[in-house]
């Protein structure tokens, strides 16, 4: 079966759109944890206040009661503490008197055992009625592209599964180096060397995106636990699976190299698009892709950039929730 998205080029025709369709799938006085990144400090390309309290309006005018949920970064950052990313995001725009609704940030979580690790999943997400996942689609140095998957398979889960992701990625070189160099050229951030034995790793930094072990022709790299993109994928669809009610709305608009997670978001690598709508996450970046693809004439832009196919990780959610990478997108 291949599942459905809707993709709205306007803003106004998206909130037209909205008022209608989030009646059939939240309900009145229903707890909506609208999950959302609310921007590194220093970042531009985050989506803003004024945007998301539209959102926040249209599950207020059915008589839901919303709130505004992220959980805090493990790496050095404002954001790494529940007080901090408070702070932060009210410079951003994002308090209960701009945007309509609590804002809450929290790293309270649950131990939740999958195929490859344990994950720590937040509980404000998974105690909530439904949960309306609010994406800026953007590009990301370690799995291509930062869309709804990563949304939730990284920003649903504790402080330490995201650190346990990144390093479950890193890579570890076994033997049987062929000296062909792709793992050198792969590298977004240039930390591998060649050495007679093989590659050598700490030129830089590893942000274990796992680039090596997937373009190793002769598979002498192997991932410290598993690929990124698995990690990234299962972590997303355990949460995702939890979700009592659910809806994505992906943001097509600028369209940055980098993530909201860093404070220098890099260019805009595309123009802006417009909004993809769809019931599950992995519909809607896998819609997210073919429009980006069919707008801006490249097959794969993150790719372009990053070396890394966001592919890898929508297919392998994909696969987690049963899901199919294959949708078809309506237009209106």
């Amino acid at each position: 079966m291949i599942d459905e998205a809707t993709f709205v080029s306007s803003e106004e025709a998206l909130f037209d759109y909205l008022a209608a369709k989030l009646r059939d799938v939240f309900a009145s006085r229903d707890r909506v944890a609208v999950k959302m990144h609310m921007g590194e400090p220093g970042n531009t390309y985050y989506i803003d206040s004024p945007f998301t309290k539209r959102v926040v309006a249209c599950l207020t005018d059915l008589g839901a009661a919303p709130f505004i949920f992220d959980s805090p970064v493990v790496y050095s950052s404002p954001r790494n503490n529940d007080t901090g990313y408070r702070a932060a995001a009210a410079k951003h725009g994002y308090t209960k008197e701009n945007v309509g609704c609590p804002v809450v940030v929290s790293n309270r979580s649950i131990a939740v055992k999958g195929t490859l690790m344990e994950y720590r999943l937040c509980r404000e997400p998974l105690e909530a009625d439904g949960v309306l996942l609010l994406t800026h689609v953007k590009g990301h140095v370690a799995c291509g592209m930062g869309g709804a998957v990563k949304n939730v398979g990284m920003g649903c889960a504790a402080k330490e599964t995201k650190g346990a992701i990144h390093e479950g990625g890193e890579p570890v070189f076994t033997e049987g180096c062929t000296q062909c160099g792709e793992c050198v050229a792969h590298c977004p951030t240039q930390n591998i060397g060649l050495e007679a034995k093989g590659p050598c790793f700490g030129a830089t930094w590893c942000p274990g995106c796992s680039n090596c072990v997937l373009v190793c022709p002769a598979h002498c790299i192997k991932p410290r636990v598993a690929a990124f993109d698995e990690l990234l994928a299962e972590s997303a669809a355990l949460a995702h699976a939890r979700f009592t009610k659910r809806f994505a709305v992906n943001v097509l608009r600028n369209i940055s190299k980098y993530c909201d997670c860093m404070s220098d978001a890099g260019p805009l690598i595309a123009k802006d698009i417009g909004f993809v709508c769809a019931d599950d996450m992995v519909a809607a970046d896998a819609a997210s892709l073919d429009v980006i693809a069919r707008k801006s004439g490249h097959e794969d832009l993150f790719a372009e950039h990053h070396r890394h196919s966001p592919w890898e990780h929508v297919r392998a959610a994909a696969r987690f929730t049963g899901k199919n990478a294959a949708v078809t997108v309506k237009e209106i």
